[in-house]
């Protein structure tokens, strides 16, 4: 009786909770691996029975009856930001920008994307239909310099949930100061103690007012322009985001993020699109299985081929190859450009790498340093080690070191002699092994799963009218406003006011008083 009953309460549950809803997905950024985190939430609503209309430049790589795909000629994103930012260079000279050069160079490229994004003809169409065909009950869009898709809510008032799948070029402190209203905390994890002192917070909200006005001049300046090209609205990117944003999913999670302050609608679902383990391809599997020293799988970043690596890391990372007991795996998407490969590597094109991090003959991760990378091998309990070229990777790879869980190469210091150093280290010393499990159950350690998380709030937004009760009130002020300047200038100036009248009260008492004593001497004399 009491297990009928159970189920009798499971079933009402899910009658609730399992509304269909009809959802689009726009997804404008050229990165593969940021769509990793797209398409575990796409796969998840349609298992959910909820019908998604998508819009990108990635295949799912799977049919699902309930998801409608349209795909989207790419941008060329990743070397048009070389030929913005470093014209006369190559992709690893953008990692030697400043953040500020990189992120006035995101921008400019960034809404270039959109543009192209916008321009396409499927979303011509989209964005041409009446409030009647717009029926969609939720927008999800990848929250990464495509800022003027707010307009899109806008215009239909439809709630709009963002995921911002990483803080490359540190694009979420911004994002994270526009959404909340409380004094500027420190954000870099690297810049974190309890507590602050008067010149620390000093220097904290100035550099805040600088980098929201920085941001807001050259990336919301350019987002606006589009929202006035494709949606023939006067509106700015804080007003948008204030009235139309009711969730934002950040891909991070503690130890991987820095404590600091957030509203409701914030909600922290770091790997998301870390799945359960499935079969290997045959041929993968095979090679795993025999790697009797063990294996180490690399996934250096798809942002530049591998064929296009400087040759003196080429080089180095061959003869590291050569040198070894274990196999390696690598991960890349020209497999043709690589000739003379050691024996025992195996490059292969879009390997399922969270499948292959789940191997036991695994035991060492090289990669670029890029947050969704990190979170596997953390998940998975597989060290990692870093050869960084942005300033986020760089960032992250920090992090792994203070962690404990990997170590990290600089670009001009990445020898097959290093490479050996850290491999080494990562698989003879065992405190990596066991560091690496505790930072992981705390990753690991929420009431909910993160894709569970992420789910439970997209269908709460869809259930209760966008979740207009967990919006923030004050999200999208001003920097005088998010200070509170405003007010301590009123109550300097009440304050002034009554401390003047007090001084001249006393002056012209005072002024009685000499008044008074010098007509009593007149009489006297």
């Amino acid at each position: 009786m009491e297990i009928q009953m159970k189920l009798i309460v499971f079933s009402l549950v899910c009658l609730c909770y399992g509304q269909a809803a009809k959802i689009l997905v726009l997804f404008p950024h050229a990165s593969e691996s940021h769509f990793a985190v797209m398409r575990t939430l796409v796969t998840e609503l349609a298992s959910r029975e909820h019908n998604v209309t998508v819009y990108t430049g990635h295949g799912l790589g799977e049919h699902l009856e309930n998801v409608t795909e349209t795909i989207i000629p790419e941008y060329p994103f990743w070397s048009n930001l070389q030929k913005h930012a470093a014209p006369k260079g190559n992709l690893a000279d953008l990692g030697k920008l400043s953040t500020e050069s990189l992120r006035k160079s995101l921008a400019v490229v960034g809404a270039n994307a959109l543009d192209h994004f916008l321009s396409q003809e499927p979303l011509q169409r989209l964005l041409k239909q009446s409030t009647v065909e717009f029926d969609f009950d939720v927008i999800i869009l990848d929250y990464f310099y495509t800022e003027a898709l707010l307009a899109l809510g806008h215009f239909h008032q439809k709630p709009i949930v963002g995921i911002v799948s990483t803080d490359f070029g540190n694009y979420m402190e911004a994002v994270q100061e526009s959404m909340v209203p409380a004094a500027c905390s420190p954000i870099e994890f690297d810049h974190y103690i309890p507590t602050l002192g008067f010149s620390a917070r000093l220097g904290n909200i100035r550099e805040c007012i600088a980098r929201r006005k920085r941001f807001a001049k050259d990336h919301f300046g350019a987002q606006e322009q589009l929202i006035a090209k494709h949606f023939k609205l006067k509106s700015t990117v804080p007003e948008l985001q204030a009235n139309q944003l009711s969730l934002l999913l950040l891909n991070s999670h503690v130890p991987l993020m820095t404590p600091r302050p957030s509203v409701q609608q914030i909600v922290p679902a770091g790997g998301l699109h870390i799945r359960g383990p499935r079969e290997l391809p045959w041929n993968i599997k095979r090679f795993l299985e025999e790697a009797r020293a063990g294996a180490i799988y690399l996934q250096l970043g798809n942002e530049q081929p591998c064929g296009q690596l400087p040759k003196l890391k080429l080089e180095a990372l061959f003869a590291f190859f050569a040198a070894r007991k274990e196999r390696f795996i690598w991960s890349c998407h020209d497999v043709k450009a690589l000739e003379r490969l050691p024996k025992n590597v195996m490059i292969q094109h879009a390997v399922p790498q969270i499948d292959i991090l789940a191997h036991p003959r695994v035991k060492a991760f090289i990669m670029n340093g890029d947050l969704l990378s990190l979170q596997e091998g953390i998940v998975r309990n597989v060290p990692t080690l870093g050869l960084p070229i942005f300033q986020n990777e760089r960032q992250n790879m920090d992090l792994a070191v203070k962690l404990g869980v990997g170590l990290k190469l600089e670009q001009d210091n990445v020898t097959a002699a290093s490479l050996s150093w850290a491999a080494d280290r990562l698989l003879q010393e065992p405190q990596y092994q066991v560091t690496i499990r505790d930072v992981s159950l705390e990753f690991r350690d929420r009431p909910l799963g993160a894709l569970a998380s992420a789910m439970f709030w997209v269908n709460y937004v869809a259930r209760h009218k966008g979740g207009a009760a967990i919006r923030t009130r004050g999200v999208g002020i001003s920097s005088t406003q998010l200070h509170l300047f405003d007010l301590f200038l009123f109550y300097f100036g009440v304050a002034s006011f009554f401390v003047g009248l007090l001084v001249a009260l006393c002056f012209v008492a005072i002024f009685v008083w000499k008044k008074k004593i010098s007509s009593k001497n007149t009489k006297l004399n």
